[in-house]
């Protein structure tokens, strides 16, 4: 039992005289636990200083380089609200656009439209001297002085019948640039892009030529052609193949009658833009 307190006392002498110096922080903030000068932390390593290397190494670990190329989430919330912005101030001006567009009349009947392809019968396309819309100012309206048609398989076959006549008389296509037939459609002749084919018409590169499908000298068109027609003029305007301002006028031929065609107009004379009659 003596001789082995002697052997623990020995022991911890010699760890009291052990070399170890211990210094003060350095300036890069660890100390030198070892006479050799490492900086490995043994079982003597103050505490502190192990706490403090660890928390050093976080903080250099989680520095990391920032990325040139990434967008700030500010940034890019704020282009996007710009981007937005710009969206709805190009929204704002068609809508003020459209707006100022002035409707000869509150639209109260529907614009029904067939178009050319089908009545067109012939392999080759319809070819006339291209009318400039920019500058139409002048719708002309008259009448067929033919039998009406009631549904769209009669006004399909006068369109063709009408063709082949024109075809055979003048080696021209149908005259008309739209015909509004007894059932309220409004069925292509010429249309938009192309003058009409009247020779005795002034003003073909300015004009549209309307024809109501029957004979009204005696009796007045159906409310539904009458309907048609303001309709076609408003949808004419939306398109732009018609001036806001445009003039109304009606087209008579004195030589077949001096009251051709007196029913049709004596209402279109009470209508918004009339002009006056175009006599031929």
């Amino acid at each position: 039992m003596y001789h082995a307190a002697r052997t623990v006392a020995a022991s911890s002498s010699s760890r009291l005289n052990s070399p170890v110096t211990w210094n003060r922080k350095s300036r890069d903030d660890y100390y030198d636990v070892e006479s050799g000068g490492s900086s490995g932390e043994t079982e003597r390593t103050p505490l502190l200083f192990s706490g403090s290397a660890r928390c050093r190494t976080r903080r250099t670990t989680s520095k990391q380089p920032a990325d040139p190329n990434k967008v700030h989430p500010v940034a890019l919330l704020l282009m996007l609200a710009l981007l937005g912005l710009l969206l709805l101030g190009v929204a704002i001006g068609v809508y003020l656009l459209v707006v100022q567009i002035k409707h000869p009349w509150p639209v109260s009947y529907p614009f029904f439209l067939v178009e050319r392809p089908a009545w067109w019968q012939y392999p080759e396309a319809l070819h006339a001297t291209s009318l400039d819309r920019t500058g139409v100012t002048d719708v002309v309206v008259l009448h067929t002085r033919t039998a009406p048609c009631a549904n769209q398989t009669d006004c399909l076959r006068f369109l063709q019948q009408t063709e082949a006549d024109s075809w055979a008389a003048r080696k021209d296509h149908i005259p008309y640039n739209f015909l509004i037939g007894g059932d309220g459609v409004t069925y292509e002749g010429r249309g938009w892009k192309a003058q009409h084919g009247f020779e005795e018409l002034p003003g073909r590169n300015q004009s549209l030529v309307v024809a109501m499908i029957g004979n009204f000298t005696d009796r007045q068109p159906a409310e539904v052609q009458y309907a048609e027609l303001k309709a076609f003029l408003t949808e004419s305007i939306r398109r732009f193949s018609l001036a806001a301002q445009y003039r109304l006028r009606g087209a008579v031929n004195e030589s077949l009658a001096t009251n051709d065609g007196s029913a049709l107009f004596d209402q279109l004379q009470r209508w918004p833009h009339w002009t006056g009659f175009l006599r031929v």
